[in-house]
């Protein structure tokens, strides 16, 4: 059975939103959210994550990080007229279809790339302790240290730290590539573990900032070899 696609809508209008939202739940969508304020909006997509955010013309630019960055955040967010919703079907559709081609055209892009196997280059990490994450319309530093665990959340990622949890628009494979540090390591195919913040292991998960992780049979053994076992 096809999963329904997720929508959130974001009208500060909400009678109107109502209205929308009954008649893309008679289209087969599933409308997990209705904001009259981006701001909201913002908090509920840290939790859950949609597949498509239909947004009033006259709010554009409010979503901040989600519509800056371009190569990856911007398809999923699609403005509409509040007085011409009628073509909006077809709209949604183009949108969502657009994204799995997307997608299918990064995965042949991925595999092109390890078949070309690119010669290393000489640049050298100079800040190796720490990453820069966008958090709205800036770069924010966060200390590796800091990092307790990183969620898959579909074509997102939560970084849950010390202090704060973070949003990217990438995959949990994009931010495990790019993380070289032996720190961490992928436990489960939906989370990266900081291996210095893991205070117990069970046989199929582990205790980890009070947060319990599910842990795969294939990487128990993995883990091990990570860790002084007595």
């Amino acid at each position: 059975m096809t999963r329904q696609a997720k929508i959130i809508i974001v009208e500060n209008n909400i009678p109107m939103a109502a209205k929308l939202s009954l008649r893309l739940n008679k289209l087969g969508y599933q409308i997990t959210g209705i904001f009259s304020r981006a701001k909201d909006a913002l908090n509920f997509i840290e939790q859950d994550a949609p597949d498509l955010i239909l947004m009033e013309d006259h709010l554009k630019g409010q979503l901040n990080g989600f519509e800056s960055n371009k190569s990856k955040g911007d398809h999923s967010v699609l403005y509409f007229n509040g007085s011409k919703t009628k073509s909006l079907q077809k709209l949604i559709f183009n949108k969502l279809k657009d994204q799995k081609q997307l997608f299918k055209e990064e995965i042949s892009e991925s595999i092109d790339r390890l078949r070309k196997k690119p010669a290393k280059t000489d640049c050298q990490l100079i800040l190796k302790d720490r990453i820069f994450v966008r958090c709205q319309d800036t770069m924010v530093r966060i200390s590796l240290d800091d990092i307790h665990y990183i969620e898959a959340d579909r074509n997102y990622c939560k970084v849950y730290s010390r202090n704060k949890k973070f949003l990217l628009v990438c995959s949990l494979k994009e931010v495990n590539d790019k993380i070289t540090d032996k720190r961490f390591l992928r436990i489960h195919r939906s989370y990266i573990a900081n291996l210095t913040h893991i205070d117990e292991i069970g046989s199929n998960h582990v205790v980890l900032a009070s947060h319990t992780l599910p842990l795969s049979k294939n990487m128990r053994l993995e883990l091990f070899q990570h860790l002084q076992v007595i």
